[in-house]
């Protein structure tokens, strides 16, 4: 991998943190970002624990 791909990597990884304020961890970013991309991929199933906070708003009152 050369450096400038690693800088972009590193720079979007540290925005992904920034929006997502439970987020604390390069490794919780990138945990978060492979199960997501797996299982819209079909590599993982869809967890049935309900929506993730940063998933919700008005909308989803009932």
């Amino acid at each position: 991998m050369n450096a400038l791909y690693t800088d972009k990597i590193e720079t979007a990884l540290k925005s992904f943190i920034a929006d997502h304020p439970g987020m604390q961890t390069r490794d919780q970013a990138i945990i978060a970002i492979l199960e997501n991309w797996f299982t819209n991929h079909g590599y993982l199933p869809p967890q049935q624990e309900g929506l993730r906070p940063e998933d919700l708003d008005a909308s989803n009152d009932d």
